[in-house]
């Protein structure tokens, strides 16, 4: 079976990201074009005789920008009035806490930063669906997208959205571009932040470049996430279609059957069976190691002095420190502190810690 390619706004998308092979011989094959956007005009060549049978799979989430000539034109129609509040008050605390900076790679990028920034989200992503009991999707093909996403970059095809703490990246997205649309494909962040809600910042800041841009989507795929219900004012139909011949018996019945397995998927899951299924999972498998440690603050820290059970810490540089980011991160979160305003010690002999700024202090206490 011959088959072209999809298309959108007659921009030619290689239909090899999208399909499966259902072989039964080399004489009756089915081809699946999995996840297909329903707002995309299939623009396949297939030879007479061929039917097509389309089935919904699940919704996709989306920003349709639509007239909206800025940012906060957006926000104002789309976002209600306390998370709009809350969206301000994150940036801001973010921006007053650290020296942050935002950029997006596309259409050039050095090999050096590309790998460097390939491996922080991989780690990032690891580090976060640790921290869920979870994988990501993405993990398991890891390497395809090493491999391609660099050209892909440099040929205006796929960008890479940066957050940045000084010369950190705490937050990145891996994005692609088709004609005047942005899809957000895999995003994560660094869980120390999380406070900051990076999610959020970095759906907003991209949505804005592609604004200022000229794009008419921000398409946030499918997984109803919250961030995406926050965000999006459009869903639309992820599709499977299945190209076939009926030039065999087995062929109309495997395409039935395909059609009940995906049917029978989308009620299940529309009954929750998955997120039970992932609980029970979550109960008697190996947990993934974490590297996170759990922490309470004491109300009544003692007044630091020099007590020689007090020594002063480097946690940012000193990688056996590393623990108390998401502590300290907190507590600047809270304050609204500049990180290089905050002092942090050690209660040698304790297991704790006292973080101290200019407008409060705190003692931290590890639990063992």
């Amino acid at each position: 079976m011959q088959y072209k390619a999809l298309s959108y706004n007659g921009n030619v998308l290689p239909v090899s990201e999208y399909h499966n092979n259902y072989k039964l011989s080399d004489r009756t094959p089915i081809i699946c074009i999995e996840l297909f956007p329903s707002y995309f005009d299939a623009n396949i060549e297939v030879p007479k005789g061929v039917k097509v049978k389309k089935i919904f799979r699940i919704n996709g989430f989306c920003i349709k920008i639509n007239d909206h000539k800025d940012i906060n034109s957006y926000i104002r129609a789309n976002i209600k009035s306390n998370l709009r509040t809350v969206l301000k008050r994150k940036i801001k605390g973010l921006e007053t806490s650290f020296d942050i900076r935002y950029r997006l790679f596309y259409g050039q990028i050095s090999k050096e930063d590309y790998d460097f920034l390939m491996q922080s989200l991989h780690h990032m992503l690891v580090r976060r669906f640790n921290q869920r009991d979870d994988q990501h999707d993405s993990l398991k093909r890891w390497d395809s997208y090493v491999t391609s996403v660099f050209e892909l970059i440099n040929e205006k095809k796929a960008s890479l959205y940066v957050i940045y703490d000084n010369q950190r990246p705490i937050q990145i997205s891996l994005n692609y571009h088709c004609d005047k649309i942005v899809f957000l494909a895999i995003p994560s962040y660094d869980i120390d932040y999380a406070k900051f809600g990076l999610g959020n910042i970095a759906v907003q800041k991209l949505l804005e470049w592609c604004i200022n841009n000229g794009y008419q989507m921000l398409d946030m795929g499918y997984g109803a996430f919250d961030y995406k219900l926050k965000w999006c004012n459009h869903t639309y139909n992820f599709e499977h279609h299945l190209f076939y011949e009926q030039n065999s018996f087995m062929v109309p019945i495997m395409v039935s059957f395909i059609s009940l397995k995906t049917k029978l998927v989308n009620f299940l899951v529309s009954k929750g069976v998955n997120k039970h299924y992932h609980n029970f999972r979550s109960k008697f498998s190996k947990k993934p190691e974490s590297d996170e440690i759990e922490y309470y603050i004491d109300g009544t820290p003692e007044d630091l002095s020099d007590d020689k059970n007090q020594k002063r810490i480097d946690f940012i540089n000193n990688d056996s420190y590393s623990f108390l980011k998401k502590p300290v991160y907190d507590y600047l979160y809270t304050n609204l502190e500049h990180i290089e305003k905050v002092e942090v010690y050690e209660i040698q002999d304790n297991s704790s810690y006292i973080i101290k700024g200019q407008k409060n202090i705190q003692k931290i206490v590890f639990k063992r």
